[in-house]
């Protein structure tokens, strides 16, 4: 992947939707570096949410932490209005919030499943369908949805289920949105077992936050502009 320009987000207002994991925070820092003005959602996570956000401005860039409960659509509603208030435009969205359940497939109750359902789904949908009108007026908005992936890893069926829902709504988005919007996904392989007992040999399966950060900033940058309702998959074979 291509190494961005210092001006490639100048100035741009980012949206990440779940600054406090790690995916999410490499996200945003990296987008801070390159000059972009970034709101970082969180849910409980007070201390991990002012960390980033005190590494944001560190950096020198205009940033903000904005509390909100995405698993519904009031939440979602809120947090954009936040932006709304703060900028009154939104560039770049990039939906970092993950909730996976501990339990297995056995363990998975009802009210497991529905709150699975409402974290991974509604804050794509209801977030998507919130920031739309700060978007559609921006030259090139662009919006990425980092999930976990699913088909190649042992997951909560709950939890794959949403991650197959979510790139779903991605395609269907990547169709009905005007013609100057984009959206992806990157599909994430995340840090696994070590595979070599070896110590000198010791790897681990997965990418770490960072490159999938590079795989985002990819995604939302120019040098993807004929990529529209993809799925790019990043990890270690």
């Amino acid at each position: 992947m291509p190494v961005h320009s210092i001006h490639a987000f100048a100035e741009k207002v980012v949206l990440v939707t779940d600054g406090t994991t790690p995916i999410g925070r490499a996200v945003a820092l990296q987008l801070a570096l390159l000059g972009a003005y970034v709101i970082v959602g969180y849910s409980d996570a007070v201390e991990e949410a002012e960390r980033a956000l005190e590494e944001l401005k560190s950096l020198g860039t205009l940033a903000n932490a904005v509390k909100a409960d995405l698993k519904t659509a009031e939440g979602a509603r809120a947090l954009v209005g936040e932006i709304e208030k703060l900028y009154g435009r939104l560039d770049l969205l990039v939906h970092t919030l993950k909730s996976e359940p501990v339990a297995s497939f056995l363990e998975t109750s009802e009210e497991i499943w529905q709150t699975t359902m409402d974290a991974n789904l509604k804050s794509v949908f209801f977030v998507t369908q919130a920031a739309f009108p700060l978007m559609h007026s921006r030259p090139k908005p662009s919006i990425v949805t980092v999930v976990s992936e699913f088909e190649k890893a042992e997951k909560n069926p709950a939890f794959a289920a949403a991650g197959s829902a979510v790139v779903g709504i991605v395609k269907q988005l990547s169709r009905q949105l005007p013609k100057n919007f984009r959206i992806n996904c990157v599909a994430v392989e995340e840090g696994g077992e070590e595979t070599n007992e070896n110590e000198l040999f010791k790897t681990t399966t997965g990418v770490s936050p960072d490159d999938a950060a590079r795989a985002v900033l990819y995604l939302l940058s120019s040098e993807a502009k004929a990529l529209n309702g993809q799925v790019l998959t990043v990890g270690k074979r």
